[in-house]
């Protein structure tokens, strides 16, 4: 039950319902080439929603992993290991995040 929720609510984060109201194209045709990003922030391409739930998702697995390693008392190397594991996946997840933030800002110019 709790992971069916922080399911739906990365679905939702991750534009999910606009996915699907919308129905926005899968890439956005360039002369003689193809964007995967939009280039208006407002609006969101599918490979956008799937990068975005996938970094949203290490974000969350990484939290979870660094909560976990808090909770192992009697062997210290595997809790520092999930630590720096969940570290690493959450710090990967705001990077991506703030990649295809940046991006989107360049298009714009």
């Amino acid at each position: 039950m709790a992971w069916g929720s922080v399911l739906f609510c990365l679905f939702v984060i991750s534009g999910g319902f606009y996915n699907i109201l919308e129905n926005p194209p899968p890439y956005i045709p360039y002369y003689d080439r193809v964007l995967t990003l939009h280039p208006y922030l407002s609006d969101q391409t599918v490979y956008e929603s799937i990068f975005v739930f996938l970094t949203n998702t290490a974000m969350f697995f990484g939290l979870w992993l660094a909560y976990r390693s808090t909770q192992i008392a009697y062997d210290r190397e595997k809790a520092n290991r999930r630590l720096l594991l969940g570290i690493g996946f959450a710090m990967a997840g705001l990077f991506g995040n703030h990649l295809i933030y940046e991006m989107k800002k360049a298009v714009l110019g």
